[in-house]
């Protein structure tokens, strides 16, 4: 079944009442974390409406009530910070195009990509955070460059976006490094890294609440530094080092551990799952390109974010070289 196309008038004739439709886990979990109450719901998909339909600058966008809460919830609807977050949203789609724009799930490249099984959601734990598993050697270097795996993980997260116990539970990112090679970070420009972490970090309405590394290997530490020295000191923060699969293991309930870990989750029949939502997804995500804002307005944004590269050499290179990596 094919998801539903969103129209992108700014200023539609009315809008489809919202129903909040998850578990009372997630309702309060929502009011917790997020600070969601029904009213403030209300209130804040109405201002941004209201600011939507008054912006100089955008001139087409989602207005329904999924989208706008990817970025409420993202922000813990504070309004203003909502309102930036979908500005910057926009802005890089259009600003980068080979990297986000026609993004076509169905591709061979991404569906084979799939079946390669990268990248994996495993499931949710008990705090309603979604588990995903990523097996960077998975990626096949020898078919997929950098802007090849970047819309391959842009894919992936629009695939998921729209899922409102993603918006509220954020994500776990279990991420073991083990066989990859000197091939897979060696392609990676600076140019490259600064833009991935700019998405993951501040342009893209996800919520990481940790990261668990496993096994980089020594030729990689330097990549990793020069990706986080891009990195807000909030992220990186969440990010948690460990020499062997068998010490990040302790940190996952093990109903949601990977057979390939000695746990019970089937990769094949979970990414078999994920094939299908890229199949299902395919003309929503190409749906999104028709969203517009005036780039140019906007193109101080990437001229300024990051930090210097005078910084490259800090991150977390302390944290790796206490490992025994290899």
């Amino acid at each position: 079944m094919a998801a539903p196309i969103f129209c992108v008038d700014k200023k539609p004739s009315n809008f489809e009442p919202y129903r909040f439709t998850l578990s009372a886990k997630f309702e309060q979990l929502a009011r917790d974390e997020l600070r969601e109450e029904p009213e403030i719901r209300e209130q804040s998909l109405t201002q941004l409406r209201d600011w939507i339909a008054k912006h100089p600058y955008i001139r087409k966008c989602r207005t329904d009530a999924v989208f706008l809460l990817r970025f409420l919830r993202f922000r813990k609807f504070s309004v203003p910070q909502a309102q930036a977050a979908i500005e910057r949203y926009l802005a890089m789609r259009q600003t980068f195009p080979d990297w986000f724009q026609k993004l076509d799930s169905t591709e061979d490249s991404m569906l084979e990509t799939v079946d390669d099984e990268p990248m994996t959601v495993v499931g949710r734990d008990e705090a309603g955070r979604t588990l995903v598993w990523i097996r960077f050697g998975r990626f096949n270097v020898e078919k997929l460059n950098p802007v090849a795996i970047f819309r391959y993980l842009m894919i992936f997260l629009e695939v998921l976006l729209d899922d409102e116990e993603v918006q509220v539970g954020g994500f776990r990112v279990w991420a073991d490094y083990t066989d990859s090679t000197l091939k897979h970070y060696g392609m990676w420009g600076i140019s490259d890294l600064k833009l991935l972490m700019d998405a993951v970090n501040r342009s893209m309405p996800i919520r990481i609440r940790e990261i668990h590394a496993v096994k980089l290997p020594k030729f990689a530490v330097a990549i990793a530094n020069v990706l986080l020295s891009f990195a807000t000191p909030k992220f990186k923060e969440r990010i948690s080092c460990h020499s062997t699969v068998l010490e990040s293991k302790s940190h996952f309930d093990e109903s949601l551990w990977p057979k390939q870990y000695g746990g019970p989750q089937d990769s094949v029949e979970l990414n078999r799952a994920l094939r299908k939502l890229f199949c299902e997804k395919r003309d929503a995500i190409l749906a999104l390109d028709d969203m517009d804002i005036d780039v140019e307005h906007y193109s101080s944004l990437w001229n300024q974010s990051g930090s210097n590269n005078s910084d490259i050499d800090g991150g977390i290179a302390g944290c790796f070289r206490k490992l025994n990596v290899d």
